[in-house]
């Protein structure tokens, strides 16, 4: 049995480009599908930062490819923070559901299943495939996999200045400020607070425009956020472990873009933003208010919040391979802190390149290039992590000229 493990798809998103609306990027998914089921590991729609109708109207063309390529076969989606909705709508459906009828809140039936927006969107647009939506976290093969996002909890409240503060706050808020081990429904709180707003604000009529005036307002603070939890700031914690685990092979490591090469990726973004009305691009305005974990950050971080995550919920008691999303930074079997779980990480389809100083955009082409995806096969000791786009990385020419 195989499976393909894609995130982070992001249709509709303004702070950057999703990539799979386009054929071409489409086309190099696609020789990929020929697995026995597609797992898709949330914010496949960018709720946060687009209309659910743009967000669905972005997605025709992965949906299309995916009802050809899995007829007879099956798609499970399991939700992230960007797509969150769909998991309290169902929750609000289940409360109103025990309030109608003066008892407990009872599993939904088929009727009222069907009849949920994003449920009844994939069994039309996936004819002959059958649906499943999981969620916090389903198994393959032996192999855990969720979207990750629980680990924002922890990386912010291990990061200093701006982003501490922001996560005592909301700790404080959704379990009574305790310090204990959090449970699912402590992460779920949590990331109830932290995606309700933009959620309410982008499905409002105009929405993305007030979003886009107040990125504008908090553009500074989310500069501050960024330098705040800097690489440098968790350095000393993680050094010895980050640079055994995370030492990239020698093509990736070496060189770095030419001074050209970011001037043309900074005058792409530029235009961009100007089409799309974006104010900060993807590096400031999803970083700071989205996830805590910047795509160009080291991954030595991600993978301790997240390893403390794992810890918390019991998840090690079932697995020691998992398959996580969320930090855009595609990883390939890396071992966490304790030595005992490996990871790898489904990376993203969006480009949101960090574009703030050459450095930081070298960082971002080594870490979270996009178009990656993890395969799964049951005849396989270990998952396999894809890269279908290194060869458009501008590091893959530094790398061919230095050979």
């Amino acid at each position: 049995m195989r499976a393909l493990v894609i995130s982070d798809t992001h249709f509709g998103a303004w702070t950057g480009e999703d990539l799979l609306r386009e054929p071409e990027n489409l086309e190099l998914l696609a020789p990929t599908l020929d697995v026995d089921e597609v797992i898709f590991l949330g914010d496949m729609f960018d709720l946060m930062f687009a209309s659910i109708r743009d967000s669905f109207e972005a997605a025709r063309g992965l949906m299309e490819l995916l009802r050809d390529k899995l007829q007879g076969k099956r798609f499970v989606f399991l939700a992230g923070n960007h797509d969150h909705h769909f998991v309290t709508r169902e929750a609000e459906d289940r409360l109103e559901l025990a309030l109608a009828t003066s008892g407990p809140a009872p599993e939904l039936s088929d009727e009222l299943r069907r009849a949920d927006l994003f449920r009844l969107f994939l069994e039309r647009h996936l004819d002959g495939v059958e649906v499943d939506i999981r969620y916090p976290t389903y198994t393959f093969a032996g192999v855990l996999c969720t979207h990750g996002h629980y680990l924002d909890l922890h990386a912010s409240r291990s990061g200093g200045g701006l982003t501490k503060l922001l996560s005592r706050a909301l700790w404080s808020i959704a379990v009574g400020g305790q310090e204990r081990s959090p449970t699912i429904a402590d992460y779920e709180a949590t990331a109830t607070l932290l995606t309700g707003l933009l959620y309410t604000i982008a499905q409002l009529p105009n929405g993305t425009d007030a979003q886009r005036r107040a990125f504008r307002a908090f553009q500074s603070l989310g500069h501050a956020v960024h330098l705040s939890a800097s690489p440098v700031r968790v350095a000393e914690k993680l050094r010895d472990w980050s640079v055994a685990q995370f030492a990239l092979p020698a093509d990736r490591a070496a060189g770095g873009v030419a001074p050209d090469g970011y001037r043309a990726a900074r005058h792409q973004e530029m235009m961009r933003r100007r089409s799309t009305g974006a104010p900060a691009g993807g590096e400031a305005s999803s970083y700071a208010f989205a996830r805590t974990v910047a795509p160009s950050d080291p991954s030595a971080r991600a993978i301790e919040a997240f390893e403390q995550v794992v810890l918390n919920l019991g998840w090690s008691s079932e697995t020691s391979n998992i398959v996580f999303a969320h930090t855009h930074q595609p990883l390939d079997g890396v071992r966490g802190p304790g030595e005992k779980f490996r990871y790898w990480n489904t990376g993203s389809w969006i480009y949101e390149p960090d574009l703030r100083s050459n450095s930081a955009y070298t960082a971002y082409l080594r870490n979270a290039w996009p178009g990656t995806a993890v395969l799964i096969d049951s005849d396989e000791p270990e998952p396999r992590l894809l890269r279908l786009r290194e060869h458009l990385n501008p590091l893959h020419d530094v790398a061919k000229t230095m050979e």
